[in-house]
């Protein structure tokens, strides 16, 4: 192989191949050496009375894998002198730090790798020392949580017609959440605050007025007072939206209630069958294959109150995804609650006064159709990485990592 494409390869244009001076089954061993005669002194930022005085031996620094290798740099740590500023000094690779053994480019390979997956995963792709690759991991998150968040925030003040996304999450259910802020439109979660109580939600506005600086059109959550409240604080202007996702498992859990009920009424077949189908309920009809609408025929026959209820719901689904405008989307609406009148069952009337209660920012959601299903897909890549970093007592790194792990798309 010509060194002009071994230069290529290394993707390192401050250096030049020498020659390979060892190759093995694991590793290959390249000298190289730099382009440049010589370099500005650190002084007086000159070359042009700098002159070499030899080299302190070699370095031996450790690159990107190639041809399943491991690739190691020897580089001459070259003695220099400015004349002018009476200083030595010796010279600086760009491609790697001073003291370091790992290459830039392999320290962000590393660190990129871990995450998606662990820092043990990383190092066996790179085979490198775990801990070593979890050191070059927390380096990496801060500085990338920093730029990426500089980025969203930016973004976000910049943007016409804004679209934020609030939904909390759980670090130990029923115990500890944590409140996530997103740019739906922008497609990135700009900042993560402790807890989801009304009095911490306002302490971080108070805290961070960037936040207040913000003009959304539009802010999607779900029915949680304490959002509600904040948010009508903090933009009075903005349309308040119901996610459409929560709002629909509120009727999804009236159907599941009444699906119970009507269960112990039935024969010991039957019985079994609605119990271990029961899940057919839920989705939209026309999503389901073949069999499973032979099913779900099947288990709605053995109630009418089950079939009036199903069919309620899925009028809900029809109302949502098929109204035309704000007007209409009212009238459907109403149309809904009394056919739910109809069906005289305790949880259904509880339901409906729900959806009263919040019958404003439930039909918001025809101004500006809008959901948190991508916050939904973050809480999960949240969750995982919970996981994979349980206990982390850092609250700055666990915080770096979330935002770093959510807004990966936009990694450099």
């Amino acid at each position: 192989m010509q060194t002009q494409y071994i230069n290529e390869m290394l993707n390192i244009p401050e250096l030049q191949i020498c020659q390979i001076l060892t190759m093995s089954a694991d590793e290959v061993h390249i000298e190289v050496t730099p382009v440049a005669a010589k370099q500005c002194c650190p002084i007086c930022r000159s070359d042009e009375f700098v002159i070499l005085k030899g080299n302190n031996g070699v370095r031996k620094v450790r690159h990107l894998s190639a041809f399943e290798k491991k690739v190691y740099l020897l580089l001459s740590a070259i003695r220099m002198h400015c004349s002018k500023c009476e200083a030595g000094f010796v010279w600086d690779y760009l491609c790697v730090g001073p003291k370091r053994r790992y290459s830039h480019l392999f320290r962000e390979r590393a660190a990129e790798q871990a995450l998606g997956s662990t820092a043990a995963h990383s190092a066996r792709m790179q085979q490198a020392p775990a801990t070593t690759v979890q050191q070059m991991h927390n380096e990496f998150v801060p500085k990338e949580c920093e730029l990426l968040t500089e980025q969203a925030w930016k973004q976000a003040k910049e943007s016409n017609g804004l679209v934020l996304g609030v939904d909390d999450f759980a670090i130990k259910k029923g115990h500890t959440y944590n409140t996530g802020i997103h740019d739906l439109k922008g497609e990135m979660m700009l900042d993560l605050l402790p807890g989801r109580k009304l009095e911490d939600l306002r302490a971080y506005a108070q805290h961070h007025p960037d936040f207040l600086l913000l003009e959304p059109k539009a802010v999607v959550m779900d029915l949680a007072r304490a959002y509600h409240t904040w948010i009508s604080e903090c933009f009075p202007n903005a349309i308040r939206i119901a996610d459409h996702f929560h709002v629909h498992g509120y009727v999804i859990e009236a159907l599941q209630e009444v699906r119970k009920s009507v269960q112990h009424t039935l024969a010991p077949r039957a019985k079994a069958r609605l119990k271990a189908n029961h899940r057919l309920l839920n989705p939209k009809a026309e999503s389901l294959a073949p069999e499973s609408k032979k099913c779900l025929g099947e288990l709605l026959s053995y109630s009418l109150l089950l079939q009036r209820v199903w069919e309620w719901k899925e009028a809900f689904t029809v109302w949502y995804d098929y109204s035309s405008s704000v007007e209409v989307a009212k009238l459907g609406f109403e149309r809904w609650c009394k056919q739910g009148e109809q069906l005289d069952h305790d949880e259904v009337r509880s339901t409906l006064k729900t959806m009263r209660n919040w019958q404003e920012e439930i039909i918001n959601y025809h101004h500006c159709r809008w959901t948190n299903a991508t916050v939904e897909g973050r809480h999960n890549r949240i969750k995982a990485y919970q996981r994979r970093h349980y206990f982390m007592r850092n609250r700055e790194h666990y915080k770096a990592g979330i935002l770093v792990e959510c807004n990966r798309n936009r990694l450099h």
